[in-house]
């Protein structure tokens, strides 16, 4: 393989006799380079170039316009192919360059080095670039395999470069072809790791072995996820969330309601616009952010605290006014499986998550591969009590401690009430008195329920 200084790129300037050269020097080791070039003006557009190294010497699709009063930018990756899929590069090196190309009189050619220097803490360096919002989502599958996806059909095939970067990582690039995104990583991420996605979007014009050529149509915003527990990490969470309720001296009680407290407006939302069908939806980021469950299941919280003295619900809620109770018995059945799903505080009170997940659904399935399942009849937080001639649920009391059950299907609110299996109350409204739209993250430096 020639070494990379011995790749010249050249052009024409305006549509003339005159060239412009790009002479690259810098690290070898490098299997292709990944080259944008535009005028230094967002709303002209420029190419993006894919080239093999083992060609001398390349053409540059643009014809350089001398004296037009705009300079020109040429970024350059120096890739190097991974062996895990056809489509993986990890970058070696970066260099850049902007220049201006002069009116001569006697039409000298321009000659421009370029230096490509090697990567150490590589960051997204594409300049001159308008970015769109693009929503990725991210989507994980165990162990710890992470998939990005767009709704977005194109009706020709596109070619998508998309930038990934891992904290302390290398930076790697992967180039994929096809009508819409939907890509795998080829390997596992580390947990708790804040990753960084940002895709590039080409229409292919021209794709041959020495030089890909593609027009610029789409560079999104930068996106970002972080990787989330797996089931050992699950594993140790719930033995911290035990030692808590150790120390704690936490005993178990008799409830006889899960209660959900919203304002008069959700409710009345519910009634008018809905039938009295209450609708799971999205979870959100309130938590440890490397919850499995964040942005990726749909349910209904329902808390299970009381008071110390009454054993009642809490008399006042941070969420709202209206108060819906619900039998315990009457969602707390045999036929559900349960499953340890967060442990966390917010300062002063500690929080533990269980899901309630009707047997074989798809939610059942996504919490048997990724948390630690519960035995309904015996476990540490909630259970369901058959010492008695009636069933009961108990569910573990301390001092700065709530259970929280969050309930995976939808519920007849009309019906609940025409049964008598739950009722209504108004209760005060302490605190901020609705909850956060995205949630609040869990307190990071509590040595309690951080891992």
């Amino acid at each position: 393989m020639p070494k990379t200084h011995g790749i010249i790129f050249h052009g024409q300037i305006d549509d003339g006799d005159r060239e412009i050269y790009f002479k690259v020097f810098g690290a070898e080791r490098m299997n292709c380079l990944l080259l944008f070039l535009r005028p230094d003006i967002p709303s002209i557009s420029g190419v993006t170039m894919i080239s093999d190294v083992t060609a001398n010497k390349h053409d540059l699709p643009m014809s350089f316009v001398s004296g037009s009063g705009y300079y020109y930018c040429l970024d350059i990756y120096g890739l190097k192919k991974e062996k895990e899929m056809e489509e993986h590069y990890t970058t070696l090196a970066f260099g850049g360059t902007r220049f201006f190309v002069a009116k001569i009189k006697n039409g000298k050619d321009a000659n421009i080095p370029i230096q490509l220097n090697k990567v150490k803490s590589l960051q997204f360096l594409l300049r001159n670039t308008t970015e769109v919002i693009f929503p990725i989502q991210f989507n994980h599958r165990p162990i710890s395999r992470y998939t990005f996806h767009n709704k977005t059909t194109f009706k020709v095939e596109n070619r998508w470069i998309i930038f990934f970067k891992q904290s302390k990582d290398q930076f790697h690039v992967f180039i994929h072809v096809g009508q819409k995104l939907d890509f795998t990583l080829p390997f596992d991420l580390p947990v708790a790791t804040l990753c960084e996605v940002k895709v590039i979007i080409r229409c292919i014009l021209n794709d041959s072995k020495q030089m890909c050529i593609s027009k610029i149509e789409i560079n999104t915003n930068l996106s970002n996820f972080k990787t989330c527990f797996t089931k050992v990490e699950y594993e140790t969470l719930y033995d911290k969330t035990i030692e808590f309720i150790k120390s704690r001296r936490c005993d178990f009680r008799s409830i006889e309601y899960f209660y959900r407290n919203k304002s008069e407006k959700y409710f009345a939302s519910i009634t008018e616009d809905h039938r009295g069908i209450m609708k799971p939806y999205k979870k959100d980021h309130n938590g440890d952010p490397c919850s499995v469950i964040n942005g990726r299941l749909n349910g209904l919280f329902f808390s299970t605290a009381v008071d110390s003295q009454t054993s009642k619900p809490l008399p006042c809620s941070p969420f709202g006014p209206l108060r819906l109770h619900i039998n315990a018995g009457f969602l707390f059945i045999p036929n559900l499986h349960l499953y340890f799903a967060d442990f966390y505080c917010h300062y002063k009170v500690h929080y533990v998550t269980v899901i309630l997940t009707r047997r074989d659904s798809s939610a059942d399935n996504f919490c048997k591969e990724r948390l630690t399942e519960l035995d309904i009849y015996d476990n540490p937080f909630v259970c369901l009590n058959t010492s008695k001639k009636l069933n009961d649920i108990i569910v573990c009391h301390g001092r700065c401690l709530r259970i929280e059950v969050l309930y995976k299907e939808a519920l007849n609110i009309h019906e609940i009430i025409q049964n008598r299996q739950g009722h209504f109350t108004r209760v005060p409204v302490i605190l901020r008195g609705e909850s956060r739209p995205d949630g609040i993250p869990k307190n990071k430096n509590c040595k309690i329920c951080n891992l």
